[in-house]
């Protein structure tokens, strides 16, 4: 009796350590999981007939520098046209002059020479932030209505289909007193 109740306490202990190993596995912390960043458009102001900053962000793999291929590419969908020339410092990438340039008709957004990119890789996608600047030249439709940019880059060519509306002006000219 004393050898059953000494063999079953040992299975006991085992047991109980089993069990406590695989909760200790099951409370460690979990990593997160990778980054997604939503691609997005932003006019300001967003008014008829005015030439705007353009900010598009889209999500992009990092490490050493943005994994976009080639470029991002811009290709505004019809009524909307690209201006025929950019100047020089009126296009940025990640906030820095970019290299700019066309490509059956978008344009195609690059890193300008000379950008320094942090050697970090981070998993997931990082925020990519391309502007057009007012210098640029790329303006609004004299209409008002809802408007589509196409964005892609060359790692990636799944378009991103990106829309901003053109609110109609309001009339604020003041009743007349005539």
């Amino acid at each position: 009796m004393a050898r059953l109740r000494l063999i079953l306490t040992m299975v006991a202990g085992l047991l109980v350590l089993e069990l406590g190993s695989a909760s200790a596995v099951l409370a460690q912390p979990q990593p997160a999981p990778p980054a997604t960043v939503m691609p997005s458009l932003a006019v300001d102001p967003d008014q008829v007939g005015v030439t705007p900053h353009w900010t598009i962000v889209i999500g992009a793999a990092y490490c050493g520098g943005y994994r976009i291929g080639d470029g991002v590419y811009v290709s505004p969908e019809p009524p909307l046209g690209l201006p025929s020339s950019v100047p020089d410092g009126s296009v940025l990438f990640s906030g820095q002059p970019a290299a700019v340039d066309w490509i059956n008709g978008a344009l195609r957004i690059g890193p300008g020479a000379g950008l320094v990119q942090s050697m970090i890789c981070t998993a997931g996608q990082r925020p990519l932030k391309v502007e057009l600047m007012p210098e640029a030249g790329f303006s609004l439709p004299t209409d008002p209505g809802d408007y589509t940019l196409d964005v892609w880059t060359g790692a990636d060519p799944t378009l991103n289909k990106l829309t901003f509306t053109i609110p109609a002006p309001d009339d604020a000219s003041p009743p007349s007193t005539a």
